[in-house]
């Protein structure tokens, strides 16, 4: 069997559980923006976003760490050090979290105050202030799991049960409640059970892995903490801006443009946003091994694995792209009327989107490699780049313009983690795979799209969803059929 099935058959529960996750969290933003409408969505957008980039802050990037520390240390037979490594990177996140959410409880009059909430608002603050350590340790936990290769652990409770509650919970909100306050609670709520869950299962996991409960002296223990921070902190800024990079241009169009016009943007960038289902799969699944193969010395393998994942992301992902660019204005139209005016920023997206996935797991590779400083420091270029471009563009083409400033920094971000992997390790994806992974979508996708949409151009959006639904069957049949005629793998060769 080919390394490229064997690394298909491996993210195949991540990515369907991925999937899953997109799907019913485009039903959630549904849910919200057709029963609230978009003034509504938008203050529900404003609350989630800031508690995602406060789990962040608070998570330090401990989950990343201990994906590389425990399965650098499973793959060198030291399992020794896993109990002491996880006491490091789950003890700071308590406490630091604990600290911000004390802060946040009483700060909430003065935030709400700031931001224009009523006191319904400012309860919904304190809520959040509340679920801020379970949030931030859910991360964490997987983080833990996905070290010691449980990668199901992560997609049952990270891609199944919490979406799966959230779906329950907020759909309840709407109907019976139709507050958006109430919604971000019914938001927030499985990450307390999530938390507890994912708890439980690292404890048993570490428990098979070290049956002997082998001991470390404290020397060793600090230094090994010392290492693990010395990653981790620079990869906890990364995610802080990362969040940043997901939220800052939804809250700056509601700062310039009010709620409404961010309820619309907001479910644009949450549409795009889906399409990077597969990207998360490939990092879930690529990071440990290769970790593994970085400290093990396996260049040439480090480097076949993201040269098939690249080629896996452009085949995967990008009919997913061309699907909403094409038909942005119908798909939009689900949520709403109001919803439509995001069409042309959602197809600028997307198309920026797509491009950033020729370019490979960059930032997965940067960072099990160790370069967590060098991801910091593009993410900090790309987020002064949306900045300063949403500033500039958005009172000028409004949420269109926010997209185009979103678009720019994404180029930006890419082609700086591109020269830094180069330079590092001289990865770079293959120009004969990139533009054979990319004629299929090409040719099948994008050309039925437009034939779809040209022949249907007078019919409801219902009927031109329908028809975009067959080529993307026609699509997956045709790509099931390729390789399975070619072993596996996506390019010309069998393994």
């Amino acid at each position: 069997m080919s390394s490229g099935m064997r690394l298909g058959r491996e993210s195949f529960l991540t990515f369907s559980g991925i999937v899953v996750n997109a799907g019913l969290a485009f039903v959630v933003t549904w849910m919200i923006g057709r029963g609230l409408g978009a003034s509504a969505t938008g203050e529900f957008f404003q609350l989630t976003s800031w508690f995602m980039i406060a789990t962040s802050v608070v998570g330090l990037g401990a989950d990343t760490g201990l994906v590389r520390s425990l399965s650098r240390q499973r793959a060198l037979g030291d399992e020794r050090h896993l109990r002491p490594t996880l006491r490091a990177a789950l003890l700071p996140v308590v406490g630091v979290g604990a600290v911000v959410s004390l802060a946040l409880l009483i700060a909430a009059p003065a935030l709400g105050a700031w931001w224009g909430l009523d006191d319904a608002g400012v309860d919904t603050l304190r809520i959040l202030a509340l679920a801020l350590v379970p949030g931030s340790l859910v991360g964490v936990l997987l983080g833990g799991s996905r070290g010691l290769g449980r990668i199901a652990t992560y997609t049952v409770i990270q891609n199944l049960f919490i979406p799966i509650a959230r779906l329950a919970t907020v759909a309840a909100v709407v109907l019976w409640i139709g507050s958006a306050w109430a919604a971000v609670w019914a938001w927030v709520l499985p990450l307390i059970i999530a938390a507890a869950l994912a708890a439980v299962a690292l404890m048993r996991q570490v428990a098979a892995a070290d049956p002997a409960r082998q001991t470390v002296d404290r020397a060793e223990a600090g230094e090994q903490r010392r290492a693990f921070w010395a990653f981790s902190l620079p990869r906890g800024g990364a995610v802080v801006l990362e969040r940043a990079l997901d939220w800052a241009d939804v809250l700056l169009v509601i700062a310039l443009l009010g709620p409404a016009a961010g309820g619309v943007y907001g479910v644009v960038t949450r549409i795009v946003l889906a399409g990077s289902m597969l990207e998360s799969a490939m990092r879930i699944v690529l990071g440990p091994r290769l970790s593994a193969a970085v400290a093990q010395g396996k260049h040439e393998e480090a480097q076949s694995l993201f040269r098939r994942v690249t080629s896996l992301l452009i085949v995967a992902s990008w009919p997913f792209y061309i699907a909403i660019a094409v038909f942005a204005g119908d798909l939009l139209g689900l949520f709403g009327e109001q919803f439509r005016s995001g069409s042309t920023a959602l197809v600028i997206l997307a198309v920026a989107m797509g491009l950033r996935n020729t370019g490979g797991a960059l930032q997965t590779v940067l960072l099990m490699a160790g370069h967590s400083t060098s991801q910091l420091r593009n993410k900090a270029v790309q987020l002064v780049v949306l900045i300063v471009m949403t500033l500039v563009l958005v009172p000028v083409w409004g949420i269109s313009g926010a997209a185009a400033a979103y678009a720019i920094g994404v180029i930006v971000d890419t082609v700086l983690a591109g020269v830094g992997v180069y330079r590092s390790l001289g990865f770079r994806a293959g120009v004969k795979e990139v533009l054979l992974a990319a004629s299929l979508p090409v040719v099948v996708v994008l050309g039925g799209a437009l034939v779809v949409s040209y022949a249907l151009v007078d019919a409801s959006s219902f009927w031109r969803l329908v028809g975009l639904a067959a080529v993307l069957a026609a699509y997956g049949s045709v790509l099931l059929y390729m390789l399975r005629r070619r072993g596996g793998s996506l390019g010309g060769r069998r393994g």
